[in-house]
């Protein structure tokens, strides 16, 4: 799969569009997908540990780095539930606290574009983005 986007966001393929009856060189790249975390991490290159890894709060994400483990928990994520979710009152079930922060507010797509026009990504066993 990782090839086949390679081809399509680097090269391109070229297809036959039907309504313009004309072949074409189509090029593509992975917008949206439903997977696990690890996934998440592979096909996209974001960092899913460390004291940032959720991709919905990022430099906000609430964590807590066990003492004696040296493992980071993640706390809070609460706060996407709705405000009167009875998940958000209880104490015991978590982390001994009421859940009062509210979720943070999406991006709108000017803030998404200046994000993401300027990535390079270097692709390979040790690929990374550099923003």
């Amino acid at each position: 799969m990782i090839e086949d986007l390679r081809l399509l966001w680097d090269e391109g393929v070229e297809v036959f569009d039907a309504h313009e009856k004309a072949n074409f060189n189509l090029r593509a790249m992975l917008f949206c997908m439903i997977n696990d975390f690890p996934a998440y991490g592979n096909l996209s290159g974001y960092s899913v540990k460390g004291h940032h890894a959720c991709p919905i709060c990022e430099e906000n994400t609430s964590y807590h780095q066990l003492k004696y483990a040296r493992k980071t928990c993640y706390i809070g994520h609460r706060k996407l539930l709705k405000r009167n979710h009875p998940s958000r009152k209880l104490k015991k079930a978590f982390n001994g606290c009421q859940e009062d922060i509210t979720t943070p507010p999406p991006l709108i797509g000017e803030e998404v574009y200046n994000r993401v026009s300027n990535i390079e990504i270097n692709y390979g066993k040790l690929s990374s983005i550099v923003v």
